[in-house]
């Protein structure tokens, strides 16, 4: 400590402030270095001015503790003596009292780190803490009161109170931001590491630890490799080894005889005169004999020619189809899914007309037509399941069922809607108005074979009604499936305009020309004539029913005539038979007896030229027919001359045609 004679002398105040920081500042003998605090550079403000020394506290109401260390003073006391002698304040002079120990030097920044923090402790009690703000204030009686509500520590099992009249200051280290430690440096993003090299597993020798210490197990020696196995002798019995084949150039096979020096001709043969000729080089071979080439001509000739009637729907036998349509009666079937149905219908058929076939004509087998709730107006819409469950439909559920099984089989169908001249249709008469446009039909479109659209009728080619009760009857009509388009659009106009696939190369007709194709009511074709006979419906001259008795403009003969559905129509092999005998039955006029006159005919064609006056009278009707028995058996291959030798003696059966009216 400093000799107090020697310092300077200061205030009270600063001398009792420097006596308490050297006593808190004093280290313990085994305690790290003392703290050091940076003093800021900012100026302070000024510190109160001390109490005077009547109200400052006396030293011994200060209670001493480890916080409050004993406040040591200059001042005459009984506790400071010289020598043995008290000193006594009457006879102290100022000259006599002891000096004040000198200023601390001020605080300087020369040492920028923070004293480290003393280790704690494992025996050390616990510690509470917590936070305060310290405050030091004069109270207006000049007593320096203090107020500790710092960072408090108590310590368990030891005293820590503060006596009335002790007080001292704590000063907290100042905050300098910028002698904070710099912060870490970022982490950088790391890169991917190398694979890892698969080390072959090493064996390492063995550690032994005995009491002297680990001994390392040498292995044991590597044995020396052992000498070959001798080779087996060979028996004398044993063939040799064959030598390996010579490896031969593709070429030698003759697959580049170009790339090769060609072989050396023949030897020259023996000089014929009788092949010789004036430009031919000695020892040329002789020209290729002509006679042993084939004929071109005889070999296309030979070749099958595509038949006129393999492209012909009204010549072709369908016979396999309808046969095997037949086969699947709706009632029997195990399965209401048409796609079922359809496979089972169209698989063993390659072409595409044919599958259409046998959908066509298992329609006619197994739907009838719904002429009860036709009739009575009550026709609901029905759907192809409720048609295959039901068996009965309407134009519309024909169509529909129809497009149904013909699309899983691979065909495509549509179904067209639109005007069909079929039940209640009244041609127009002449002069009268030409109807507004009405739909209340359908049929299909599908494509056959060649990319052919077809238009077909399923309903109309399945049966009809007939009689007073207006029964439905099942009567296949193919013509409806057979018919070319051009013919199909006289009695079918649809509603879409593209849909009249027209074979003339017209896009299509007007309705006015498509209603009035029929005014004046066409010829009355019976309906087995086409199926039974193969006539074409629309062969029949005169095209109109009525027929003019008295008709200067058209001339005295009136030629009646017809033909087969296509000209290569053969009766015997595409229809029912051998042809029968086509005659004209006339009434004639006055009464007289009628007449059966037979028609003339190629086989293809028949016609019949009768005189105008000889037909009858107004209201009478003229009627063509066919000989379906004579003379007890089937009229079928009866010739004209029999019938004409034999007519009136025999009985002979009859099968309506075509009927028309005389006017």
């Amino acid at each position: 400590m400093t000799d107090p004679a020697v310092a300077p002398v200061s205030s009270i105040k600063d001398r009792i402030a420097a006596l308490n920081l050297e006593e808190i500042h004093k280290p313990a003998p085994d305690a790290p270095p003392p703290y050091t605090f940076e003093q800021i550079a900012a100026k302070k403000s000024r510190p109160p001015p001390p109490p005077p020394p009547s109200q400052r506290p006396s030293v011994e109401h200060r209670r001493q503790t480890t916080n409050n260390p004993p406040l040591q003073s200059n001042a005459p006391t009984t506790a400071r003596k010289i020598g043995n002698l008290p000193i006594k304040a009457n006879d102290e002079s100022p000259s006599q009292q002891p000096a004040l120990p000198p200023r601390l030097p001020p605080r300087t920044n020369s040492q920028p780190q923070p004293p480290s923090l003393p280790p704690r402790k494992a025996s050390e009690p616990s510690i509470k803490r917590r936070e305060s703000v310290e405050s030091i204030s004069t109270v207006a009686s000049g007593h320096s009161s203090l107020s500790v509500t710092s960072t408090k520590t108590s310590l368990s099992g030891t005293s820590n109170n503060v006596g009335e009249g002790q007080s001292y200051r704590i000063k907290a280290p100042p905050y300098d931001p910028s002698k904070l430690p710099p912060l870490p440096p970022k982490r950088e993003k790391e890169e991917p590491k190398p694979a890892r090299v698969t080390l072959k597993p090493t064996r390492s020798a063995p550690s032994v630890v005995s009491k002297k210490g680990p001994t390392t197990i040498q292995p044991p020696p590597v044995l020396p490799s052992r000498p070959p196995l001798p080779t087996r002798q060979t028996s004398a019995k044993q063939d040799p080894p064959k030598p390996e084949p010579v490896k031969r150039s593709a070429l030698s096979f003759g697959l580049n005889k170009s790339t090769e020096t060609p072989p050396p001709l023949p030897p020259n043969r023996p000089n014929d005169t009788s092949n010789d000729t004036p430009n031919e080089a000695p020892g040329a071979p002789p020209p290729i004999p002509l006679s042993s080439r084939p004929n071109l001509a005889a070999l296309q000739a030979s070749k099958p020619k595509p038949s006129a009637t393999s492209s012909c729907l009204k010549c072709r036998d369908f016979s396999g189809p309808d046969s095997h349509a037949a086969r699947f009666p709706r009632q029997s079937i195990p399965s209401t899914d048409p796609a079922w149905l359809a496979h089972q219908l169209t698989s063993h058929f390659p072409s595409l007309t044919d599958k259409a076939r046998a959908i066509f004509t298992w329609l006619h087998h197994n739907v009838d037509y719904d002429t009860e709730a036709f009739f009575a107006n009550k026709v609901q819409p029905s759907t192809p399941a409720s048609t295959l469950r039901s068996g009965l439909a309407v134009c519309e559920g024909y169509a529909a069922l129809f497009t149904a099984l013909a699309t899983p089989a691979g065909l495509e169908s549509v179904v067209i809607g639109g005007h069909g001249k079929g039940y209640g249709h009244a041609p127009l008469q002449p002069g009268a108005p030409i109807p507004p446009y009405s739909a209340g039909h359908a049929w299909n479109a599908v494509r056959i074979d060649n990319g052919e659209w077809k238009l077909i009728d399923c309903c109309w080619g399945a049966g009809n009604v007939q009689g007073a009760g207006m029964a439905y009857e099942r009567n296949f009509k193919p013509q409806f499936f057979t018919m070319d388009n051009d013919e199909f659009g006289a009695s079918h106009f649809p509603e879409d305009r593209a849909r009249f696939h027209r074979l003339d190369g017209r896009p299509g007709i007007s309705w006015e020309e498509y209603m009035l194709d029929d005014a004046g009511e066409r010829v009355l074709v019976y309906g087995p004539t086409t199926p039974e006979h193969g006539i074409g419906e629309r062969t029949f001259q005169p095209a109109l029913k009525h027929v003019r008795v008295h008709d200067p403009a058209g001339g005295p003969v009136v030629r009646f005539q017809f033909a087969a559905v296509c000209p290569h129509w053969d009766n015997e092999r595409h229809g029912r038979g051998k042809p029968c005998v086509m005659v004209l039955r006339v009434e004639g006029r006055d009464g007289r007896k009628p007449d059966h006159v037979p028609f003339q005919t190629d086989g293809r064609v028949w016609w019949l030229d009768v005189q105008r006056v000889e037909l009858g009278a107004p209201g009478q009707k003229v009627t063509a027919f066919a000989v379906t028995s004579f003379d007890g058996r089937d009229g079928r291959g009866v010739g004209v001359e029999e019938f004409k030798r034999r007519k009136g003696r025999v009985a002979m059966g009859f099968g309506s045609v075509a009927m028309w009216e005389l006017v």
